[in-house]
């Protein structure tokens, strides 16, 4: 799914590419609204590089950390990766509706993706943790007689 979402997110910017302007929102205040504008390939291409960049160095960890990402460390990896792409296309979402004329305040967007995001980290993190202490055991499992 986050692969979709990433190939989405490319086609949108792509397609959108000649009807925006030159300058489209890239920063929002605290209270959720617009205070810097960058360059068309900032607010379009740039997201999507960089959640596809973030979702291949996250898959990477796995490369090079087999055994911590072992059963359900690899499933809640995997829903870490959807969780980051998911806000990276949030955060791409508004830039494109902005730009397309909608007044969306980030705050309704970002915040409830970060909280999705710090669920999938939690399980992530219980779940190699699981992984690492069960390696630590002594044979038979810690318990004595």
């Amino acid at each position: 799914m986050a692969q979709a979402v990433i190939i989405a997110m490319f086609a949108v910017g792509i397609m959108s590419w000649s009807s925006v302007p030159a300058q489209v929102p890239i920063h929002w205040d605290a209270a959720g609204q617009i205070d810097a504008y960058g360059s068309k390939f900032t607010g379009l291409l740039l997201l999507p590089i960089i959640a596809l960049a973030g979702y291949t160095l996250i898959g990477l960890t796995a490369v090079f950390s087999p055994a911590q990402f072992q059963g359900r460390a690899m499933g809640a990896l995997s829903w870490f990766r959807l969780a980051y792409v998911l806000v990276m296309a949030g955060v791409f979402g508004v830039i494109v509706a902005d730009v397309r004329g909608a007044n969306l305040n980030m705050n309704y967007v970002i915040f409830p993706l970060l909280a999705v995001m710090m669920i999938a980290i939690g399980n992530l993190l219980v779940q190699t943790n699981k992984n690492k202490s069960a390696k630590t055991l002594p044979p038979g499992g810690g318990i004595q007689a």
